[in-house]
């Protein structure tokens, strides 16, 4: 046994030549956790560098606070999150510097769209044992109408995987089958 076998990749440090990305997925602080996720393009591979996740209860307004620092660390002024949690993060996150933009796609899309490109091999994740409960506990059900819905199961999360499958999103920008620039 080597001693870098017990190496876990946590969170990835700062780099100045890096051009990072990051998505939240808010919460008011009562049931569902507040994450984040920053990641950042190495050549042909995304990179996911922090997924963090806040467990309730907490004050969304400090969560915002110490989310807003640490994406200042990584030189980023612009975070993206969806639309469920109203003008309160996009407000908080401005009042600090960072702007909040909507996301264009919705969970179901960014998981539907993360499948192939985890599959394509170009995807670095983090060693975070909720982030991969949550994304192997993702399911796909057909609505009416027979549009696809994929989400977590009943009585679980997937608030973790919904920031980092955003993230990556964010990185991922097709321009050939194999190749992606961000």
């Amino acid at each position: 046994m080597t001693p870098f076998s017990t190496f876990k990749r946590i969170e990835l440090p700062f780099v100045p030549d890096n051009k990072y990305y990051a998505f939240t997925d808010p919460s008011g602080g009562a049931k569902d956790s507040f994450t984040l996720s920053i990641s950042h393009k190495e050549r042909d591979t995304i990179v996911l560098d922090v997924v963090r996740a806040i467990k309730p209860p907490f004050s969304p307004e400090r969560v915002i606070n110490d989310y807003s620092e640490l994406l200042k660390d990584y030189n980023i002024t612009s975070v993206t999150g969806d639309r469920y949690a109203g003008e309160f993060p996009r407000e908080l996150f401005y009042k600090r510097g960072i702007n909040y933009e909507l996301s264009k796609k919705n969970k179901s899309e960014l998981y539907r769209d993360l499948l192939p490109v985890l599959n394509s091999g170009f995807v670095e994740l983090l060693d975070n044992t909720q982030l991969i409960n949550e994304l192997v506990g993702l399911e796909r059900k057909t609505a009416r109408g027979g549009r696809d819905i994929i989400d977590h199961a009943p009585n679980s999360h997937d608030d973790l995987i919904n920031a980092a499958a955003g993230a990556i999103d964010l990185c991922h920008k097709p321009i050939s089958r194999f190749v992606f620039a961000c």
